[in-house]
């Protein structure tokens, strides 16, 4: 992965010897092209969602876990945004924080630890350049907080500058409903009907649904509609549907 930039406090001090500690956030898109931040009401400064690996995890199980604990999201990773080294010497501490980026693919409510709550997290959904503007404009009130917003923003200006030149090669709508951008986040996968919409779904076409027990892993069930089950006009997660073999879920591809 790509080392995008070093933040410091001090220069290194011959001898002393620093923690080590790595990291794993995420630059993530929903349907509407709005990603997820965490806004840290105590000291006053957003962040993307993310931590540190525990023991016998890699940077992506570890990203896993920590998405769905403070953004209660399931998520598809589609590419690399970058790595930042930071040494945060007040602390002893040098920190490598790895990037990627790509798309939610279920949401549910995050589960913010106590430690959390004292701090204030709040779960925000934004614009890529809301983001942007909202760490740009951050004044934190905490040592931590300082390099959190200056390692976010340049992760969150890599990933624009990466995702604008793939929509160069790879056309796809630039703006969603609320003036977000939407990266050709998927490619191939951008051209396939995603089943929110129950306009899109009628009883005999071919789809490829999640039942409830593959959620977690993402696994697809392919086969035919029998039932609508969703009566809303939209549901984020998939439209619920039963399968003439009797098995039901929510609606993730229409072949």
């Amino acid at each position: 992965m790509k080392l995008l930039t070093t933040i410091k406090d001090a220069d290194p001090v011959e001898g002393v010897k620093l923690k080590e500690r790595r990291a794993s956030r995420a630059v993530l898109f929903d349907e509407d092209g709005l990603v997820p931040i965490l806004f840290v009401s105590k000291n006053d400064y957003h962040k993307l969602p993310g931590g540190g690996l525990e023991d016998g995890e890699d940077e992506i199980s570890a990203l896993r876990r920590e998405i769905m604990e403070e953004a209660g999201c399931e998520m598809e990773i589609i590419g690399e945004v970058g790595k930042i080294e930071e040494f945060r010497y007040e602390w002893n501490l040098q920190q490598m924080s790895y990037c990627s980026y790509g798309k939610v693919v279920a949401k549910n409510n995050p589960k913010f630890t106590q430690d959390e709550i004292n701090d204030g997290f709040k779960l925000i959904w934004l614009s890529l350049d809301e983001a942007i503007d909202k760490l740009a404009h951050d004044k934190p009130a905490s040592y931590e907080g300082i390099f959190i917003k200056k390692r976010d923003l340049i992760f969150l200006k890599e990933a624009k500058k990466i995702l604008s030149e793939k929509s160069l090669t790879h056309p796809v709508e630039e703006h969603g409903p609320h003036g977000a951008l939407r990266p050709a986040l998927s490619l191939e996968k951008e051209r396939v009907l995603n089943g929110t919409k129950r306009s899109d779904i009628k009883p005999g076409i071919k789809v490829a649904i999640v039942l409830k027990k593959d959620q977690p892993s993402g696994k697809l069930t392919e086969g035919v509609v029998k039932d609508i089950l969703t009566s809303s006009a939209n549901h984020h997660r998939g439209i619920k549907v039963r399968l003439t073999d009797g098995q039901v879920g929510r609606v993730q591809e229409i072949k």
